[in-house]
């Protein structure tokens, strides 16, 4: 099997760096699969993942890597960062819970919630991702915090 298309984005965690990164992975999806739908979802679901590393990251280093599979069409997408001790109990609460069910009724109860936070965070992202991608959503963090969040696509 011929190898995957493969790109690996690296930054400090800067907002500014997310639309361009989102413009590159876009770009790099339509071109390895010639497929522009596949490319808009993976560029929504990896900006929606590293806005996440950026907002609760806990170091100078976020890390993307996106893999297209021409032959089957499949992509692959994953985001890593370092995140505090607290952060990672927290996400893996928050992961189960939104992976739990049908992924349209785990996204309107996160929308519920979101409109009645006061503190400005709608925590949507992988809600819309599980929903909007059809993905398979995985998490994984290490004894030493390392999160990574990776997306299949078919």
């Amino acid at each position: 099997m011929p190898e995957p298309g493969y790109i690996e984005i690296r930054f400090g965690p800067r907002w500014k760096y997310i639309a361009p990164a989102r413009v590159f992975i876009q770009n790099f999806v339509a071109v390895a699969l010639a497929d522009q739908a596949k490319a808009d979802v993976i560029a929504m679901a990896t900006s929606e993942l590293l806005e996440n590393a950026v907002k609760y990251g806990a170091s100078e280093d976020t890390r993307c890597i996106v893999q297209a599979f021409a032959e089957t069409g499949v992509i692959q997408a994953s985001v890593t960062n370092l995140a505090t001790p607290q952060d990672s109990r927290d996400l893996r609460v928050f992961f189960d819970k939104i992976l739990a069910g049908n992924p349209l009724d785990a996204y309107i109860a996160q929308m519920r919630l979101a409109a009645t936070r006061a503190d400005g965070k709608s925590q949507l992202g992988l809600a819309r991702i599980r929903y909007e991608t059809g993905a398979d959503v995985e998490l994984e963090i290490t004894p030493a915090n390392l999160v990574t969040v990776k997306i299949t696509v078919k």
